[in-house]
């Protein structure tokens, strides 16, 4: 009886170790704007966000739906709230909005350690 604890206990204390990365198969949908956006998903259980084919970070809104990631003036990444999609569907807007952002943003260091509290 004491061995079988002591195994529930260790995979209980250790299944936080271990993280799960996502599935690198490109995923598309189709935003509510009515463009289509092929995406890869990035992270981990604890710690995730998507990607476009060629690099801009997305994030989540409010709503659920995918825009791209911007820095805010904390230095945090954060949804910009303009919907994504695909390269050939940007409008001009979208391409003047992403001339103004790099490729590729990351959440802060602060970000990343509430993500990893927020899991333990």
């Amino acid at each position: 009886m004491k061995k079988a604890i002591l195994i529930i206990l260790f995979a209980f204390c250790t299944a936080n170790l271990f993280s799960v990365p996502a599935d690198r198969k490109p995923v598309t949908i189709t935003q509510p704007n009515g463009k289509t956006l092929t995406f890869m998903l990035k992270g981990d259980e604890r710690l995730n966000w998507c990607e476009t084919m060629d690099g801009y970070t997305l994030l989540r809104d409010k709503e659920g739906n995918l825009c791209y990631a911007c820095i805010d003036e904390n230095g945090d990444m954060t949804s910009s709230g303009i919907l994504a999609c695909n390269a050939e569907e940007r409008d001009v807007r979208e391409l003047l909005f992403l001339k103004k952002i790099e490729r590729g943003l990351f959440f802060s260091s602060s970000q990343v350690e509430k993500a990893r509290k927020r899991n333990m």
